[in-house]
């Protein structure tokens, strides 16, 4: 893990191995209720039902580590949360999932661990046994998953350093210039932007390690330096993006993670459209 300090060289496809692309055949689901979830990546049904597209409140569980199951889950929108309990109840988020990206693999996590939902989610419920299938037998699949793994890791990296040099206010600082490229943020004309922020502030507390309390102290603060202006609970406009930026102490890793963020965001996109050859689920939205 050390030696991913520096930013790694994405592999291409030709690089993750040498088996050819399967050769892009009819979609994978029959039109079901009007719906098609439109997977190109074989000839075998994966959705077999309806039931594969789920909309979930938030607080939904949706994997618990070590029970066995026989999905995963492509996140077609929202954010889902990892978390577990420590010994004296205390909850622990330990990282955070968005669009684009599939959870569930097998062994993926451990007995204790479970994903939830932390806002208003649409989840594709996949076939573990086809979509294995699919990995092993689709180059640009596979690259794909390992790009993904890559950029989980960057953020794990990140969250627990930060944990351990960084003082509550600039994990806070720095979680809100990243939200800029996974919430949604409006640009403005002259060069400030408002961020619609959808994490609850418990969520945020239990990510960066401290109290709902703290986070309010901090907010108020950054606003009274004028870095920030508080439109709502969960609405800010940042007058000093760059100045958040550096008082997160996230300079040297902002443009990395924003970019992987701001990628993953793009492809998902490309992946819901019936256009493109590289489809994973389109059924509905």
């Amino acid at each position: 893990m050390e030696q991913r300090l520096m930013e790694p060289r994405l592999m291409e496809p030709r690089e993750v191995t040498n088996r050819n692309v399967v050769q892009i055949g009819d979609r994978a689901c029959r039109k079901i209720s009007g719906m098609g979830c439109g997977l190109p990546l074989g000839k075998t049904m994966v959705c077999g039902d309806a039931r594969h597209r789920d909309d979930l409140e938030p607080d939904s569980e949706v994997i618990s580590g070590g029970a066995n199951s026989h999905n995963i889950w492509f996140i077609r929108s929202g954010i889902l949360r990892l978390q577990r309990h420590a010994y004296d109840g205390r909850r622990q988020i330990l990282s955070l999932f968005f669009p684009g990206e599939i959870v569930g693999f097998e062994g993926e996590f451990r007995e204790g661990v479970t994903v939830e939902t932390a806002t208003q989610s649409g989840l594709c419920r996949i076939d573990r046994r086809w979509f294995d299938r699919m990995v092993d037998q689709n180059d640009v699949l596979r690259a794909e998953l390992f790009r993904q793994k890559q950029d989980q890791l960057d953020r794990l990296h990140w969250l627990t350093w930060s944990l351990g040099a960084l003082k509550p206010d600039e994990r806070l600082c720095a979680l809100l210039a990243l939200s800029s490229k996974f919430m949604p943020y409006q640009p403005l004309p002259d060069g400030t932007g408002i961020l619609s922020l959808h994490l609850a502030r418990k969520d945020i507390a239990d990510l960066l390690g401290t109290t709902v309390e703290s986070i309010s102290r901090i907010v108020h603060k950054l606003a009274d330096t004028g870095i920030i202006e508080i439109r709502d609970p969960a609405h800010f406009r940042f007058l000093d993006l760059p100045g958040l930026i550096a008082k997160g102490k996230i300079d040297g890793h902002f443009d990395r993670m924003a970019f992987s963020l701001a990628r993953r965001r793009g492809q998902l996109e490309g992946l819901i459209t019936g256009g493109t050859e590289n489809l994973i689920c389109s059924c509905g939205r």
